[in-house]
């Protein structure tokens, strides 16, 4: 190691704060995104863009195993570039608190995010003055340096033996940056798909209106807070080299779509009435949010932005996790989705954007959101609720105990206690409805409704009375009365051990099935093939 009269930075910090950082790969398309978007909105400020102009483009190449992000920004000159694009951790955006408040990144680290992931990292720019500066970075050397059994050296070492800057003039006055990953060695990065549904739910893109309808709604919602550059947007497109068409990435919120319960089962569709304002007393100081409202019957399980997540400069920090920890009951945080956007100073993501740095407006943040969420699950438990003493849901209920009964009894109880358990099934519906009949607000039709089905168990529940003898009484009548009591606690004990009642009915009745008297015996062939 070189001497020095001053502290050394060793070579594997940079490994810390590139592959630390961005342990994720994807991370690393997040950063360029970020730094793009902030580029954009300062072009727009100067005059440079108008206000809705501003646009990302992504090529994936996995045939060359590379990637291009380019965006029309301000780009940078020869001289801003070499500075900006060399130093690490050297970054002017947060050198005051209007600039901080007004970029997402701002610890001058993001832009050799990749390193990590490729073989060569390449920028190239214009600020539109004739003249294209390209910076060239050995990434495969650097991350050798970080491995063991290498010589020790500095990152300012490292990095000055492995990148080179050279600039040409050119008769073109576009202003842009362009990010260029050789040699990628992640296959999610080289998976258009991954990184589209990736930057779906983390980058500042654009809603889709023949998809979401509710985007004016929510922007009004933005404006109301007083926070319009929240939701600030770029249009992202990312092109396929192998379709060649660019799609553009857009938010993936669907005012109606399918959807199955955190156990996978159960799918059904969602229909989303209306946005809710957060939070819900319309007082936020330093956020604002939004809330979907549909019909709450259970996790949303299989789509990508279920429960409530935060962005900042409508970027995506961490994901449902963060909030679904402020809930009593962490399962209903997946029963709804929304947002909460953070405009508030003092409240600065951490360096992965998983979470936030600990703070006193964070804490005060947090404690917000802790109320609010309690707000929201009272909602979803008095909804379903509800939902479970409504008239209609009882009738179905005991429609399906009947159904249930009847199908039993025409194929004959297995035993006394498989008769047992269908009557005490219709006793609990029965007795539902007639809870449910006793109420004052009910319509002439729920209470003719709930009449009906409460006779209709009442009948079932007298026909299986009526019914004496069952399968086991059947097939265990030619045996003594010790070999019954056996043949019972060998069941009784099968029973206990399952503690399934369906598959123990299922072995039960086989049981009655094969001790039957006259049962015949299997032939010396079949006796053979069961052998074998």
């Amino acid at each position: 190691m070189p001497s020095t009269s001053g502290p050394i930075l060793g070579v594997h910090l940079l490994e810390s704060i590139t592959l630390g950082m961005y342990s994720n790969p994807l991370h690393c398309i997040r950063e360029y995104v970020q730094n793009a978007f902030d580029s954009i909105r300062n072009a727009r400020r100067l005059g440079q863009l108008e206000p809705e102009e501003g646009r990302i483009d992504i090529r994936v190449d996995p045939g060359n195993a590379r990637i291009v992000i380019e965006d029309n920004g301000t780009g940078m000159t020869p001289e801003e570039a070499v500075v900006k694009l060399v130093d690490i951790g050297a970054s002017e955006k947060a050198s005051t608190s209007v600039l901080a408040a007004g970029h997402a990144g701002f610890r001058g680290i993001g832009r050799l995010a990749g390193i990590s992931y490729c073989r060569q990292l390449h920028f190239e720019t214009s600020d539109g003055g004739h003249t294209t500066c390209r910076i060239k970075f050995n990434a495969e050397a650097i991350n050798k340096l970080t491995r063991p059994c290498q010589k020790p050296v500095t990152i300012v070492d490292a990095i000055n033996r492995n990148y080179k800057a050279d600039d040409w003039k050119t008769e073109q006055e576009s202003r842009f940056f362009r990010i260029i990953l050789e040699g990628v060695k992640d296959e999610q990065l080289m998976n258009p798909d991954v990184v589209q549904q990736y930057l779906e739910m983390t980058a500042p893109v654009r809603y889709d209106s023949s998809q979401w309808r509710y985007g004016p709604k929510i922007l009004s919602i933005a404006r109301r807070a007083n926070a319009s550059e929240s939701m600030d947007t770029i249009r992202l497109f990312i092109l396929d080299s192998e379709i060649g068409t660019p799609r553009e990435v857009f938010r993936p919120f669907k005012d109606c779509f399918s959807t199955r319960n955190a156990k996978g089962t159960n799918r059904r569709t969602v229909i989303v009435r209306k946005i809710k304002p957060l939070p819900s007393n319309g007082v936020g100081q330093g956020w604002w949010g939004w809330l979907a409202v549909h019909e709450r019957k259970g996790a949303l399980g299989d789509v990508p932005f279920k429960g409530l997540r935060i962005r900042m400069h409508n970027i995506a920090v961490g994901d449902e996790s963060i909030i679904r920890e402020f809930w009593k009951t962490k399962p209903l945080a997946l029963w709804c989705f929304g947002e909460v956007h953070i405009t508030g100073q003092g409240i600065v993501p951490n360096s992965q954007r998983n979470d936030f740095e600990p703070s006193i407006q964070r804490d005060q943040l947090y404690e917000k959101l802790k109320d609010e969420m309690k707000q929201l699950e009272r909602e979803i438990r008095y909804e379903s609720n509800q939902r479970s003493n409504s008239p209609r849901k009882a009738v179905q209920e005991a429609e399906k105990k009947v159904k249930k009964a009847r199908k039993a009894a025409d194929k004959g109880f297995a035993s006394i206690d498989h008769r047992e358990r269908i009557l005490k099934e219709l006793n609990t519906a029965k007795n539902k409805v007639e809870k449910i009949f006793g109420k004052s607000n009910l319509s002439l039709e729920d209470k003719e409704i709930l009449e009906s089905s409460g006779q209709n168990v009442q009948a079932m529940i007298n026909e299986v009375k009526s019914i004496v003898r069952t399968e086991d009484k059947a097939s265990l009548s030619h045996l003594d009365r010790k070999a019954r009591k056996v043949v019972k606690k060998i069941l009784a004990v099968v029973k206990d051990e399952l503690k399934d009642d369906k598959l123990f009915e299922a072995i039960e009745r086989r049981v009655n099935e094969e001790l039957r008297p006259g049962k015949k015996k299997p032939r010396a062939d079949v006796k053979a093939n069961l052998a074998r």
